[in-house]
């Protein structure tokens, strides 16, 4: 494996996610952000540490109480900016961004919507490349 800040093209990197329901999911992080540790073994950059986190957010089912984290990672995911999200659940930005910062949750008719929009975009996919991270 190369070095941290070598420009030699590495190789994608298949990893294998379970789901907290037991389904597996594969994906394939993209071999520039990934590196050696210490001990050669490899490492993910913060960027695939994100798209994982995203790739999660996508194909976990909704929690009942969704962390600010989740909104936010499922809100990315979507490839949304907090005015699209807002406005296709009928909501204010403001709102967005206060379930984001953890002031307030959000409704359960709104996490139903939330949860609608994330079964579409997983059903049609979603692609969560170098530029979503």
């Amino acid at each position: 494996m190369a070095r941290k800040g070598s420009s030699e093209n590495k190789a994608d990197l298949p990893y294998i996610m379970r789901l907290a329901d037991g389904r597996t999911v594969f994906v394939l992080v993209p071999g520039a952000w990934t590196e050696a540790d210490v001990s050669g073994q490899v490492a993910f950059t913060p960027s695939a540490i994100r798209l994982l986190d995203r790739v999660r957010a996508l194909a976990m089912a909704m929690p009942a109480s969704p962390s600010p984290g989740f909104v936010r990672t499922l809100r990315e995911a979507l490839g949304m900016t907090q005015a699209q999200l807002a406005q296709r659940l009928h909501v204010d930005k403001l709102t967005v961004a206060r379930w984001e910062w953890g002031k307030v949750r959000p409704r359960p008719a709104t996490l139903r919507a939330l949860d609608q929009l994330r079964r579409q975009a997983a059903r049609r996919g979603v692609v969560i490349g170098a530029s979503a991270a």
